[in-house]
């Protein structure tokens, strides 16, 4: 069985620049780190979506997975299912062009206060390239 695998056309092109990395500083002199593949850029719109909450874009008060929102709710069995419910819609409605093949969030054993996510994605039409993005929910996201 073969598989039809598409490259975005501007992922030919080693010289030209997609979008903005995160994090955004370099030391490079630049301010910017720049991305040069379509998943790459979607790793970093990936981001962006998962760290902000609703209300913190201008013109956009529903961006975000609003993780800061259900943080402080009651860690229960059903918590991992709303946080992942949570993400999913965000994806859905805000970046529909990624495709999120693996989604867990895991409550911490040690800290009940914490949660890791750990959540994969490729492009729809290649589902084969694929990115990994871990972060704990505790009050501070890092990645």
């Amino acid at each position: 069985m073969a598989y039809e695998i598409k490259q975005s056309p501007l992922d030919t092109e080693p010289d030209v620049a997609i979008g903005i990395g995160l994090p955004m500083g370099t030391s490079y002199g630049s301010g910017f780190k720049l991305t040069y593949a379509t998943i790459d850029q979607a790793v970093a719109n990936s981001k962006n979506l998962l760290f902000t909450n609703h209300g913190e874009r201008p013109m956009q008060p529903t961006f975000g997975c609003n993780l800061a929102g259900v943080l402080f709710e009651n860690n229960t069995e059903l918590f991992a299912d709303t946080v992942e419910e949570t993400i999913r819609n965000s994806f859905e409605f805000w970046l529909p062009y990624i495709f999120i093949s693996k989604l867990e969030v895991t409550p911490n054993v040690e800290d009940l206060n914490r949660i890791t996510v750990d959540l994969a994605i490729a492009l729809v039409g290649n589902k084969f390239d694929t990115r990994s993005i871990q972060f704990a929910l505790d009050g501070e996201i890092t990645n």
